[in-house]
């Protein structure tokens, strides 16, 4: 049965050392929120020496979560960065080379006139 291009499917290219990091860092950040959770929910529950038990540990996971925040946030700013600076360097390379290519047409079109007149 034939479809069109667009129904074709593409594959993917193979994630980067960030992205692979990246998706590391929020699958961990989900976990521990999850924990958490749990965490404050058996907490609600409890007296005496077990609330300040886990208390501690949501005290821990909290400051866990906010690490992880602080590591995917520098992360993706680091990303933001790379992609800037590439950006920027992919459009100065592309103005040179059209500029090269501008100064080809153009040397080979003198070149051409000469030798139709000569």
């Amino acid at each position: 049965m034939g479809g069109s291009m667009a129904e074709k499917s593409r594959r993917r290219p193979a994630r980067s050392a960030a992205q692979n990091r990246l998706k590391q860092l929020e699958a961990r950040l989900a976990h521990l929120e999850s924990q958490l959770q749990t965490l404050r929910t058996q907490t609600s529950g409890s007296v005496g020496a077990a609330r300040a038990k886990l208390e501690t540990l949501e005290r821990r996971a909290a400051d866990q979560i906010a690490r992880a925040q602080t590591t995917l946030k520098e992360s993706l700013d680091s990303i933001t960065r790379t992609l800037a600076a590439s950006k920027g360097t992919v459009e100065l390379k592309a103005s040179r080379l059209t500029r090269a290519v501008r100064a080809g047409v153009r040397a080979g079109t003198r070149a051409y006139r000469r030798r139709a007149r000569g």
